[in-house]
């Protein structure tokens, strides 16, 4: 009997209070995306006349996961569990579907909650606010966001500020670009070794790499990282207003930042690096997407123009040094051959 009253509890979220202003705009994002058919307009009203109940007889599981998802992004939220016996089954529910009841905007700008006029409170909860949350473990976040980005790029790009807050994003990539650089040396010397094999019919004696690469590595990695993000940031936004990108220089600096969470994969002896550009060009075009609101078309566009250019300059060098390598021969044979107009 206790098993099936636990598996039938309920309960009513609430956000009693939000940081600062720059949490209330991540969290309209976040229950724009995760509650379809409430009105974003009806959302922003909510936020602006706290408490605001977010949603109405949802499971356990689904309620300790939007206290969570919430708490991070700066909200204090209240759980109100209800009594079993006077909640209709409202079935199974989770922020990967839209079934999530909110309140409407008329009750969420209503008057604040009073939980002694909230009849479904079961007697004995405590049901007082929650103490505000911590701010994550800065290594806690920095693996959540890495997790985020490889396996929930889309969810993770709405969700993230657009301007503000640039230092996590440039720190994001310096330690996960790091730590991917030394992961992927004995995968490179690995395949260097495996392709003299191949080659040369002998394996070298020296498997192992000397403790100072790893050291020179961890050193110096960071600082040519460093302005390679910002090099290749401005380039890429340069590309990003060509196609009429509303994002500005912040929005594209994070999605290359992000993006380098992407270089683990590199890991992967011999599939390693093309998975990883072929998935970083898959990362810069949801995150263009996203943070410059333009269409997918476009974003993919602002991830190729780089390299077509690349080529284009390639191909230019090149036709010009065979060019001249060609009227040069044909100059030596000018005495020979009358009419040659060089």
């Amino acid at each position: 009997m206790e098993n099936q009253i636990h598996t039938d509890l309920r309960y009513n979220v609430y956000i009693d209070s939000i940081k600062d202003e720059a949490s209330k705009k991540l969290i309209i994002m976040f229950l724009a995306n995760v509650i379809k058919h409430i009105q974003l307009e009806d959302i922003i009203s909510g936020i602006s006349s706290l408490p605001f109940k977010v949603v109405n007889a949802v499971t356990e599981e689904t309620a300790v996961k939007l206290q969570e998802r919430l708490g991070v992004r700066g909200a204090v939220v209240r759980l109100v569990q209800l009594v079993p016996g006077n909640v209709q089954n409202t079935g199974t529910q989770n922020l990967s579907f839209t079934v999530l009841q909110a309140e409407s905007t008329q009750t969420a700008s209503s008057a604040p909650h009073n939980d002694k006029n909230d009849t479904s409170v079961q007697p004995g909860v405590q049901t007082g606010k929650q103490e505000a949350q911590p701010k994550p473990h800065f290594l806690k976040r920095m693996w959540h966001s890495w997790v985020d980005v490889m396996f929930n790029a889309q969810e993770f790009f709405k969700g993230i500020d657009e301007e503000k807050q640039l230092h996590f994003p440039v720190i994001f990539a310096l330690v996960w670009g790091t730590i991917a650089l030394m992961l992927n040396m004995p995968t490179v010397l690995y395949t260097q070794q495996t392709y003299l094999k191949f080659l040369a019919g002998t394996m070298p004696e020296q498997l192992t790499l000397p403790v100072s690469t790893y050291a020179s590595i961890l050193f110096i990695a960071p600082f040519f990282l460093f302005i390679t993000l910002f090099i290749m940031a401005g380039i890429y936004h340069l590309g990003a207003l060509l196609v009429g990108a509303k994002g500005g220089f912040g929005s594209t600096l994070k999605v290359i930042t992000y993006s380098t969470g992407a270089m683990v994969l590199e890991v992967i002896p011999f599939l390693g690096i093309p998975l990883f550009w072929f998935y970083t060009l898959y990362l810069y075009t949801v995150g263009f997407r996203e943070l410059h609101k333009v269409s997918t078309a476009r974003a993919f566009v602002i991830s190729i123009l780089p390299l077509i250019v690349l080529f284009l300059f390639i191909f230019i060098m090149a036709a010009i040094i065979i060019f001249g390598f060609g009227m040069s021969f044909l100059r030596q044979f000018r005495p020979q051959i009358p009419g040659i107009p060089i």
